[in-house]
């Protein structure tokens, strides 16, 4: 059983914590037992285009997020006063052009968007030594939507935006600087740059030699800073308009995925941490760099000293689920208004009237590409053994197996890369609050299944858990106690041979499928 959070005292000092998402951004205020006294989300809509386009507005993620500052404050009368430090998460891989103070002078370009990837094709071809370079210094090759093509883009497609950004950076670090007006970035958080020496760790920063063989101008990077450094203090203005007190350390920032390691304590112990939101992805921590590119894992700094963090990455999940519930099960069209006040509350409901297997039904949830184990961008979803006897319900079931088999198709690769066997996972984000997906990945892996309280906060408990460390107010071995299970899962042996047979259907699947998927 994963143990009880520690109690902590009326007047400690409290962190805010901010998890920015693909389709939302939350806070949360925090305390040293890892309480949340207050958490809010917003939502964030994407803007995307026939030609590949995938954008967001920096602006009205800023007016998001200091909305959800102010609901998750007021959720605690009095306790922003004990507010200590801010330190902001969030999803990567995506681009804001800044000016010197962090307010943005073009889109954020996210890691869904297309558009660079012929910059990145052709600065292949032009440098072909940098696959030897980015292999032995960075750990990861150019994907054609990592942060470097999107800088190539914007610099060779829009000029004037170009000529007018101080620096490019991540969300999270666009966030950071409109907090205290310094812009600033960490090995950690730039690693979509591929161009940092990663081989130190969070010890690492610029490489030289791939700055220049990829032709970009220094002075359009950020200034790295130690991940355990502050990037400031909190502003005056948005102290005083949020009711903080004077003198809030606005820490280093982090991506997701090392909020995920650190928000299911699995820098602690055998666990795998996986989280199910827009994405399936699971973490671990190793130390030292590792890659296994023909899987497409790979490893990533880790934002404390010789560690580093397993990047597996599985694609589309809970955005699959969200297309199969809101376009299938409940879409309002010429066919009639099937709508649901609350769908996903009704969700472990519907699965319960299929049986596991889903009557043979597999779902590929491969609507944006496959990624690890198997990268494939040209794969795309699809329902697979529809009969006469299939119902809406085991198109249900059969969309959370079939983010379960990813998971199962992802995890002896996972720990080859490790080098150990994880002995239970440890289930976050939004789709952990399906009790019935929790059974499902306990049934399809094969292992038992720790589904988290508040799964949704687990990203921002990361976070905290970081910035406590960095105030001394905790240790990272104390991530452990803040765990809150709210239930535990054991494999069924009853469906063994069953999912095995499916899961091994799954990858078939992807295996003859090749010649007819087409992309989009």
């Amino acid at each position: 059983m994963l143990a009880r959070s520690m109690p902590a005292s009326s007047d400690a000092p409290l962190v805010l914590a901010v998890d920015l998402g693909t389709s939302g951004v939350r806070v949360a205020l925090v305390d040293p037992a890892g309480s949340a006294l207050g958490s809010a989300t917003r939502a964030l809509p994407v803007q995307l285009g026939d030609d590949g386009s995938a954008e967001q507005d920096p602006e009205a993620i800023w007016r998001a997020f200091a909305d959800a500052v102010r609901a998750a404050l007021a959720a605690a009368p009095g306790a922003g006063a004990r507010v200590a430090m801010i330190l902001c998460g969030s999803q990567y891989s995506s681009l804001v052009p800044v000016d010197a103070c962090g307010h943005p002078v073009g889109p954020l370009v996210l890691y869904l968007d297309s558009r660079a990837a012929k910059w990145g094709r052709a600065l292949a071809r032009r440098r072909p030594e940098l696959w030897g370079l980015w292999l032995e210094r960075h750990g990861m090759p150019s994907t054609g939507s990592d942060s470097l093509c999107h800088l190539l883009w914007f610099a060779a497609e829009h000029p004037a935006i170009h000529a007018r950004a101080h620096a490019y950076v991540e969300p999270m670090d666009y966030l950071t600087a409109r907090l205290c007006g310094r812009v600033t970035a960490n090995v950690c958080t730039v690693f979509p740059f591929l161009l940092t020496d990663n081989r130190r760790g969070s010890a690492g920063g610029w490489c030289d030699e791939l700055i220049e063989a990829a032709g970009v101008e220094r002075d359009k990077l950020p200034a790295l800073i130690p991940p355990a450094d502050d990037a400031g203090e909190l502003l005056p203005a948005h102290a005083q308009a949020w009711g903080l007190p004077a003198g809030v350390r606005v820490a280093s920032a982090v991506n997701d995925t090392c909020a995920l390691a650190f928000g299911t304590a699995s820098h602690a112990g055998s666990q795998l941490g996986v989280s199910i939101g827009t994405t399936l992805v699971a973490v671990t921590l190793v130390d030292d760099m590792r890659a296994d590119l023909r899987h497409s894992l790979l490893t990533q700094p880790a934002p404390i000293p010789d560690r580093h963090v397993v990047m597996a990455e599985g694609g589309l999940a809970g955005k699959a689920l969200e297309l199969v519930l809101e376009k299938l099960q409940q879409a309002d069209e010429a066919l009639g208004d099937h709508r649901s006040a609350a769908p996903y509350e009704q969700l472990d409901a519907a699965v319960a009237a299929s049986e596991p297997g889903a009557g043979g039904v597999l779902f590929l949830p491969w609507l944006a590409g496959l990624w690890a184990p198997a990268p494939d961008p040209r794969a795309r979803g699809a329902f697979l053994n529809l009969g006469l006897a299939t119902t809406r319900a085991d198109l249900v079931r059969a969309t959370l197996e079939g983010v379960a088999f990813q998971l199962a198709w992802l995890l002896p690769h996972v720990e080859a890369l490790s080098g150990r066997r994880h002995d239970a996972l440890v289930f976050g984000a939004g789709g952990a609050r399906s009790d019935a997906w929790a059974q499902i990945l306990a049934d399809v892996c094969d292992r038992p299944v720790r589904q988290l309280a508040e799964p949704q906060l687990v990203n921002c408990r990361g976070a905290a858990l970081l910035a406590f460390a960095r105030l001394g107010v905790l240790e990272l071995a104390d991530g452990a106690k803040w765990l809150r299970e709210r239930r535990g899962y054991e494999p069924r042996p009853a469906w063994r041979a069953r999912y095995d047979d499916l899961a091994g259907r799954f990858v078939l699947a992807h295996e003859r499928l090749g010649p007819v998927f087409g992309g989009a």
